[in-house]
């Protein structure tokens, strides 16, 4: 996953931190964040493609994606690390907490209402058209989903039909 990020074609995607089975990443592209997001994470999927799990199994991620503010700060004083904070973090791990797992072949990305709204309806079947690459990805209708410590949210998902 660190090459897809590392050789990303956008400068404004950074990592800030990966614990256990979750990489927590920002982007500071203010009009364009959930599209560089997105990007990054088919991207991510392409790269795993080929890679198995102990058992013989392909590696399948859960992704989630939200939009809004957040906090940054310097944690600890020996090992200072830096991280994240806020309402949109925990949002976006709870996309990718409830999401369903994927490949490259089957993507699913869970969106959180607030970056389906930054994204922008009329960005929406260009952008779709461009991550495409042969096969058909649909950005769902909002729907109703019981997401844990928020409630009932209408999340979206970006995956493929196939």
């Amino acid at each position: 996953m660190d090459s897809a990020i590392e050789n990303r074609a956008s400068p404004t995607l950074t990592k800030v931190e990966t614990f256990n089975n979750f990489s927590l990443l920002f982007c500071t592209t203010p009009n364009a964040h959930v599209q560089e997001c997105l990007r990054l994470a088919l991207r991510i999927l392409h790269v795993i493609e080929h890679v198995t799990r102990p058992d013989g199994n392909p590696t399948q991620l859960k992704i989630g994606l939200s939009s809004g503010p957040f906090t940054t700060a310097l944690i600890g004083l020996q090992s200072p690390r830096y991280s994240l904070f806020g309402d949109t973090v925990n949002t976006a791990s709870r996309m990718a907490s409830s999401a369903t797992p994927c490949c490259a072949s089957s993507p699913f990305i869970h969106i959180s209402p607030s970056a389906r709204s930054a994204l922008g309806a009329e960005d929406e079947r260009e952008l779709l058209d461009e991550l495409a690459g042969g096969r058909e990805l649909v950005l769902d209708k909002q729907c109703t989903t019981q997401i844990k410590g928020k409630g009932l949210m209408q999340t979206s998902s970006l995956h493929c039909i196939l």
